[in-house]
């Protein structure tokens, strides 16, 4: 009721007010880290505006570090910060430069700026105590729910209400861009009123910003420092083919449609020695769209086909998966689709799933076979949901249509410096030049809240679904000839054994883990 309300008055703000687009450049930076998965949120429970019709903000992307961020300011005079950009959180909230976290004398306290509430004229507190968010790895952040000006791309907002991280152990703060619903403050049991408030893609809408909440993501290729989120807007020139829009699903949670959920269909690989389907022919599983994720969690058995076709290797130790870095020059594709054979299809190139793997002075771990080891952007997701994140992400032009519940996909052009701007008309109109997939194949999210691959059968939307081990449809080696055949007498196993780091690198890749598991960033924890 408190949604419907809140768009209610979006409505009229949208049919009153002169509304823009607004574009924003984004930024990316690598960060060397043992646990790459994203934490998943526990609630106790180009620079300038353009034709006056969105916004646009830049993203930034340094090879240093591994997540997307936004350049803000906030309070009177204005304060810079960056913050991560996260399509899988809702709300937009500060590290506290009054922090103990902030304060400490450690080099990785708050590099990206925090916010000093006392020196800001026009700081308000709203929610005393009510801002209070965890993680499943133990980290989190908690204090208030404030409103300040607030500045992103060209637009400003007034009386915009954020979290400020008092006590928190993160040092990153976050922009949420995901679902109101799924707002910290709306749960009861961590403290929240139960309230929904706008949160920025509403905000932008009902201060005359914007006209639809809506916004289009392209994150650029890995090799690349920048990208952009463009809010109410989708840029024709950023993809190729055509855009095609796909449902949102709800997840099983009682909480309605708070994730962008899709139904993912099909996954192949292709090189030039043939192509491999790695999915049955009755595949649909429910999928997660989440900047918030630097790698891609897949079902089990269907990542551990990858793994065959790139001779790729779980390292527990290292807590990741292992490739010869050699396979970023590899010209072969993964291939995703959705929604059916009429839905989109994303081509993945294996070299943008190969990632460095470095300590702070540079340093990688060797295989046995004195090759330099890289991380593979795909881990299992095991009883995790599966999770289509930046590897995935930089290949996909993606528009997130937060009023009508859709979500569309293109396949993403790389290093594209000209733009050619389609504004959403107006509150609720439908993603510009986008096509509906007809027919779509659909998913039912299960009690457990997303399906796991494994070896009892379970159910889809199109009946029971089993993966199985079964030979490559093409009979070659290394499946689709992404990895080296081995050579006569060589079994799998001492292959993969290959792959593996020399026992001198695991008790730096432990000393080290510990200490990177100390740089909590935003809503992952990740490896690069």
């Amino acid at each position: 009721m408190l949604s419907l309300l809140c768009f209610a008055l979006l409505i009229l703000t949208s049919l009153v007010g002169v509304t823009s687009t607004i574009i924003v450049d984004i930024k990316r930076n690598h960060v060397a880290r043992n646990d790459q998965l994203r934490r998943r949120a526990e609630y106790n429970r180009l620079l300038k505006r353009a034709d006056g019709d969105e916004v646009m903000a830049p993203l930034s992307n340094s090879l240093m570090q591994g997540l997307y961020f936004a350049n803000i300011t906030a309070g009177t005079p204005p304060q810079q910060l960056a913050l991560q950009i996260d399509t899988g959180s809702s709300d937009v909230w500060l590290p506290s430069s009054s922090s103990i976290h902030c304060q400490s004398s450690k080099p990785e306290r708050c590099p990206y700026g925090s916010f000093s509430a006392s020196d800001s004229s026009t700081f308000t507190v709203v929610g005393p105590e009510q801002f209070n968010i965890s993680y499943v790895d133990g980290t989190g952040a908690a204090g208030d729910y404030f409103q300040d000006s607030f500045g992103i791309g060209d637009a400003t907002l007034s009386s915009f209400e954020m979290g400020l991280g008092i006590d928190t152990n993160i040092g990153i703060g976050i922009l949420g861009i995901g679902y109101n619903n799924s707002e910290a403050n709306t749960y009861l049991a961590n403290g929240g009123n139960g309230t929904i408030y706008q949160n920025l893609p509403s905000a932008l809408v009902g201060q005359g910003q914007a006209n639809s909440p809506a916004y289009s993501l392209w994150l650029n290729d890995l090799d690349s420092s920048t990208g952009t989120i463009l809010f109410s807007g989708v840029d024709t020139t950023k993809f190729s083919g055509d855009l095609k829009s796909l449902r949102v699903y709800p997840s099983s949670r009682k909480y309605g449609i708070n994730s962008f959920i899709v139904s993912f269909t099909s996954l192949s690989a292709t090189s030039s020695s043939g192509s491999d389907q790695l999915t049955p022919a009755d595949f649909a599983v429910p999928a997660i769209l989440d900047s918030g994720t630097t790698i891609t969690l897949l079902p089990d058995k269907v990542a551990a086909l990858i793994f065959e076709e790139l001779g790729a290797v779980p390292e527990d130790q290292l807590g990741a998966v292992l490739v010869p870095c050699s396979l970023s020059q590899n010209s072969g594709t993964l291939n995703y689709a959705f929604g059916g054979p009429d839905g989109p299809n994303i081509q993945v190139a294996v070299s943008d799933l190969i990632l460095p793997l470095t300590d702070s002075k540079g340093t990688s771990p060797t295989l046995k076979n004195g090759q330099t080891a890289c991380q593979l952007g795909i881990e299992p997701a095991g009883t995790l949901p599966v999770l289509l994140g930046d590897t995935f992400l930089r290949s996909a032009y993606a528009v997130y249509d937060l009023v009508n519940n859709r979500v569309a996909l293109a396949q993403a052009k790389f290093n594209v410096s000209n733009s050619n701007i389609v504004s959403f008309p107006s509150f609720g109109a439908p993603i510009p030049i986008a096509k509906t997939v007809s027919n779509e194949v659909e998913i039912t999210p299960t009690a457990s809240y997303f399906p796991k691959m494994s070896d009892s059968p379970i159910t889809s939307a199109t009946g029971t679904l089993q993966v199985e081990e079964r030979p490559s449809p093409t009979q070659l080696n290394a499946r689709a000839g992404f990895a080296k055949s081995n050579s006569a007498g060589n079994s799998s196993k001492k292959s993969l054994a290959a792959n593996r780091p020399e026992p001198s690198a695991w008790p730096w890749a432990l000393l080290f883990s510990l200490s990177v598991a100390l740089l909590s960033v935003g809503s992952i924890f990740f490896l690069l």
